[in-house]
């Protein structure tokens, strides 16, 4: 997996975290444009992303795969669902890193215009909704 690449590679905590940053944003950036086209990914997961392992680049180079469960809207609620789904995914299972899907979040604003604002509103809407889920049971 690329978290661990990335923290077991010897380099600093500092580039570590550049690396993680880079990381962030671009899947952000990532699903921000898939969105912006209304293409809904319906199971966005960490394991539905992939990740080139090109330890030179800057930039890493992302693939989305697992399209089964995917539709077309432009729904601010669907992408909220999204953007929900990858971050229970990252908070579960990369939990030592809690800022990056701040920084996810920040880049799919950017990359997806004036919908990425109201898409963050549908989102802290939708996590009220799973609390109180998680809550009752």
């Amino acid at each position: 997996m690329l978290f661990e690449q990335i923290s077991g590679s010897g380099d600093s905590d500092t580039t570590c975290k550049d690396k993680l940053t880079n990381l962030a944003q671009e899947i952000g950036f990532t699903v921000g444009k898939m969105h912006e086209a209304s293409i809904i990914h319906g199971d966005l997961t960490t394991s539905n992303i992939l990740v080139s392992n090109k330890p030179s680049d800057d930039k890493p180079e992302l693939a989305l795969i697992d399209f089964g469960l995917s539709h077309v809207d432009n729904s601010a609620e669907d992408k909220g669902v999204d953007l929900y789904v990858l971050e229970r995914a990252l908070t579960s299972t990369h939990s030592s890193i809690p800022w990056f899907f701040d920084i996810v979040l920040e880049a799919y604003k950017s990359a997806n215009g004036r919908d990425g604002q109201e898409v963050g509103v549908k989102l802290d809407e939708i996590r009220l909704r799973g609390r109180k889920r998680d809550m009752i049971g």
